[in-house]
This record gives structure tokens, sequence and C-alpha cells, in this order.
């Protein structure tokens, strides 16, 4: 009995030293691996926006392409602005009102072109204040500034439609919606649309279950925007579509 003693704790320790060997496996650096842990709050950091700095067509979060948003096929490009020479009543020597000279090209611009899919009504009805045209979903931080401001106008005549979505740093999970609606023409209409003046896009709280998220206090917070899109209300387009073009576009102090 003696005897057997000894190869007995040999066992009972050797059986020690696997649980201690497992049981710091999972508490030490390898059990990130095996236990996950909360999901991050701020995945990435959000972009800082310089008041005024120029957003033109290939900067981070305006890339040009094609796409579907909510029924409608959406194609961004870059479009060289027309510089004029000889502009009626602005120049010396033409005050007679004669037809313009355009001459080189200026500043790139966005050209957004929109064409409602046939048959896709019900579909561009499914989201509250549907937007599409230039859309970024780059995560910005505007604290900085104040407002949107831009000059926009159109092939004809269209209901506009400004949206920002934000997030709830406290609680990430949470979004909100808010929206500004204008009406663009065929001349330039320059645009200032003020964080403060937006208002709580109307059904944002189911749709944005829809999307997997929790409706939040009806509060923009500019230095957590996670979307933006500024073009015309979806299911508002005419069925022969409408090519819409963006210039000075900036985050305003």
């Amino acid at each position: 009995m003696r005897r057997n003693l000894p190869s007995r704790l040999k066992g009972l320790l050797a059986a020690l030293n696997i649980c201690a060997a497992a049981l710091l496996l999972v508490t030490g650096p390898l059990a990130a691996l095996l236990v996950p842990g909360p999901a991050s709050a701020d995945p990435l950091p959000a972009l800082k926006a310089a008041p005024n700095e120029p957003q033109r067509p290939g900067d981070a979060g305006w890339e040009p392409g094609a796409r579907v948003e909510h029924g409608v096929d959406v194609d961004v490009a870059a479009a060289p602005e027309p510089i004029l020479k000889n502009a009626p009543g602005d120049v010396p020597g033409n005050a007679s009102g004669d037809a313009p000279d355009y001459v080189g090209n200026g500043d790139q611009l966005f050209r957004v072109t929109l064409r409602p899919q046939k048959n896709a009504a019900a579909e561009s009805r499914a989201a509250p204040r549907a937007c599409a045209g230039l859309t970024s979903a780059l995560r910005r931080n505007l604290h900085k500034t104040r407002a949107i401001a831009l000059e926009i106008r159109a092939s004809r005549p269209v209901a506009g439609l400004a949206v920002i979505t934000s997030a709830n740093t406290e609680r990430p999970g949470e979004r909100d919606r808010h929206f500004g609606s204008f009406v663009i023409g065929a001349d330039w209409k320059a645009l200032r649309l003020v964080y403060g003046d937006l208002a709580p896009l109307p059904g944002w709280a189911a749709e944005a279950v829809r999307l997997g998220f929790a409706p939040g206090d009806l509060v923009l917070r500019p230095d957590s925007v996670e979307d933006i899109c500024i073009g015309a209300e979806a299911g508002r387009l005419p069925e022969e579509g409408v090519t819409l073009f963006i210039r000075n576009l900036r985050f305003a102090p």
C-alpha cells in the first residue's frame, strides 16, 4: 500500500498540471482568441473635416461610380465646369447681351444621373424620404462646422433632399437620421443646410429596426456622422430621370 502511494501522487500531480495549463490558456494572452470580447463602439476613427475645405469628386468618401439605390439607377461622375468668357453684362464691351462664349474647363464638379427603374415604385416608397444622389458612407467628425454648403442645379426641376445619419457614441447601436428638403431648378442655387435646422426623419424608428439599428433620441450629432446623402427624393423622380450638378461642396463653420 505504501509502495503504491508515490505513484498515485505522481498521477495526481500530473492531472493538476494539465488543469493548470488549460486554465492559463483560457485566461492568458490566447483567451482573446477563444472568448470573444464586446464589439468595439468605435471601429474606425472618424475623419475630421476642416471648415470650408473643398469636397471634390474622387476625394475620400465621394468616389464616383454606378449603383442602384431605392429603385433608382445612380451614376456619380466628375464633370468639368465650363468657364464663361464675355458673359452678358459682366464684361466691358459686351453689355448688349450677346451670347457668352465657353472656353476651357473649370474646377471639377459632381454630375449625378438618376434614372428610376421600371416597376420600382414600391421599393422607392419602402424607406421614408428615401434619398438618391451623391452619398458618402465615410464616418466624419464635423464638430468644427455648422452646415453643409453647396451649389446645385438640375436638368429639370425636382424635389431635392439631404439626409444625415449620426450615431450615439455612448450607445453605439443607436442611430438618428435627419433631413432637409428643397427645390432644385435649372439655375444654380446656393444651399446652406444648417445641422440644427434639419428635422428628424419621419418613420425612421421602423426603418432603423429594419436596418438592424435601434432608433436614437432624435439628436443629430455632428461629431459622429455615419453617412450623408445629397440628391433628390427617390419616390418623386420623373420617369425620364434627371441629372444633378453639384459644386462648391464644403462643410461650413
